[in-house]
């Protein structure tokens, strides 16, 4: 009785291996590539050996596997002894977006209008929708480099979206957020998934929190221990600076200024009342029968380690000198609305007297990290009052695009338009152009009507046009970015007839019109039914 031979099994087909393969050979030429033929599954009748076989194969196998690659290809079953078989999905609840949500979000990810996707991301959840299945591999890829967007993406993609992200480790960032909660991820996961494991725990407990940075932060390294003590910024208290002061020496020049920053905010900073010893007496207001004169001078002190330990470091490329660089530091962590509640002095006042001063950029750009730090809101109007009102002869700029974050839409609504008012044209040196380019979505009505007047008045001149093309320009864009939907017949209306007579800026307005005429269906889709 003969034995039955042992059957092998037929290699699995290969599709994309097999692909490179039979491109390498076309490439180097079927005669002179030594690799062995992929036959794809099948096999030329012909012997081998026959003088024109290899070529025949060669197109035979493309062919086949062009059709594969444009039919789909099934992979082979995962072997029954695998242990790391991922567990199926669960079942969605929330309703996916409808056949028009869907085509538009393609196109938003095929880089239609791709400045409108966060958006459009973030507006789901709160509409209770989220992303179509057959779209959950081009959001992740997108938004794979995308950091900005991980939060927006994790947001919408469902129970299989989340469980797609976990199978593949470059699209496991996207959803790190999701999992912050879950408590092993502080000793296993990324330094992105453990600070957000921090900051929740912080949220909750932040005793908690802060007994489980200091046992951890000694062992970590610098680049993870400041990342680490940043998420100390949620809920800062006098219970946390015990453990920030052991850092402010850190041999990180980072460690150090993250602890430093969050110091200078912490209620009640010893910090910052060492700070005050130090530069009250350098900056003092002399006052006479009808008029009042800010004096100051430079630390007498030169700078030592001892320095470390109120958060001044030795050179700070911000600001111009071995001891402006110490004055400006020091000046920098204090809160601003220290100087006007000491002296009694508004801080628009105040701005005027230091423009008096040698040292009037230094106090100015000063000033403006401080009420950034502290999140100032009345210094930052009034610093952005005063410098936009009027030119200044100052050799420095302002950090305008911190302190408008510190605004509501409201206030910045308030700071603009009288500043448009006082100065109602589009030129390209108008002072009010670099404000408003800042003025984030979604703009007022009163906002939009009195640019969009502006606008109709400048683009109505032709002879104009070369000169205001590039500032036209920036602001058309910025609109097209940052005015609701709703508003599109206040700006369709008076803009649209001007298109053909504004050949300098035909593209930007389409862009503007086209934008808002694009974001409309974007909202009518959240409410669509789903497909």
């Amino acid at each position: 009785m003969s034995e039955t031979p042992t059957t092998t099994p037929a290699p699995a087909l290969q599709p994309a291996t097999d692909w490179q393969r039979i491109l390498r050979v076309a490439l180097l030429g079927s005669r002179q590539a030594p690799d062995a033929l992929p036959d794809a599954g099948l096999k030329l009748p012909e012997s081998n050996t026959h003088p024109d076989y290899r070529e025949k194969q060669v197109l035979l196998t493309a062919g086949t596997l062009s059709l594969i690659r444009k039919a789909g290809f099934r992979p082979a079953p995962v072997p029954a002894f695998a242990s790391d078989v991922p567990v199926v999905a669960p079942p969605d609840t929330a309703p996916p977006l409808g056949p028009a949500g869907a085509q538009l979000l393609a196109q938003l990810l095929e880089g239609t209008h791709a400045a409108l996707l966060r958006g459009f991301l973030e507006d789901l959840p709160r509409h209770g929708r989220r992303v179509p299945h057959q779209l959950l591999v081009s959001l992740l890829e997108y938004a794979r480099p995308r950091p900005d967007l991980h939060a927006a993406t994790a947001a919408v993609l469902g129970q299989r979206g989340v469980w797609l992200a976990a199978q593949n480790p470059a699209w496991q960032p996207i959803v790190a957020g999701s999992r912050a909660v879950e408590e092993a991820v502080w000793e296993t996961g990324t330094i992105r998934e453990r600070v957000n494991f921090l900051t929740h725990l912080r949220g909750a407990s932040p005793a908690q929190a802060r007994e489980l940075l200091a046992a951890t932060l000694p062992q970590e390294p610098a680049k993870n221990q400041t990342a680490l003590l940043e998420a100390l910024g949620t809920g800062l208290s006098p219970a946390d600076e015990a453990l920030l002061e052991q850092y402010l020496t850190s041999k990180s020049k980072e460690v150090r200024q993250a602890a430093r920053l969050l110091l200078a905010r912490v209620p009640g900073s010893q910090l910052v009342e060492r700070l005050w010893q130090r530069v009250e007496p350098l900056l003092q207001l002399k006052r006479g029968l009808l008029s009042k004169k800010l004096l100051l001078e430079l630390p007498a002190q030169a700078w030592d380690k001892t320095w470390l330990t109120d958060g001044v470091e030795q050179r700070d490329t911000r600001f111009s000198g071995d001891k402006a660089a110490l004055l400006g530091q020091m000046v920098a962590l204090l809160p601003p609305h220290r100087w006007s509640g000491h002296w009694n002095i508004a801080p628009t006042k105040l701005l005027d007297l230091a423009a008096g001063t040698e040292w009037a950029a230094l106090l100015l750009s000063a000033w403006a990290e401080a009420a950034i730090l502290h999140h100032d809101a009345g210094w930052a109007v009034a610093l952005l009052e005063w410098f936009f009102e009027q030119p200044r002869k100052l050799a420095t700029t302002l950090p305008a695009a911190g302190l408008v974050k510190l605004l509501s839409a409201t206030q910045l609504t308030d700071l603009v338009l009288p500043l448009l008012n006082a100065t109602p044209h589009l030129t390209p040196d108008v002072r009010w152009l670099p404000l408003l380019l800042l003025v984030p979505a979604p703009w007022p009505e009163r906002l939009t009507r009195r640019v969009v007047e502006l606008l109709r008045d400048a683009l109505s001149r032709p002879e104009q046009l070369h000169r205001i093309h590039y500032a036209a320009s920036q602001l058309l864009e910025h609109m097209a970015q940052v005015v609701p939907a709703a508003q599109h017949d206040l700006c369709a209306q008076p803009l649209q007839p001007l298109l053909q007579n504004v050949p300098y800026l035909h593209n930007s307005l389409a862009r503007l019109l086209n934008a808002l005429h694009f974001r409309q269906q974007l909202e009518a889709a959240l409410n669509e039914p789903p497909g």
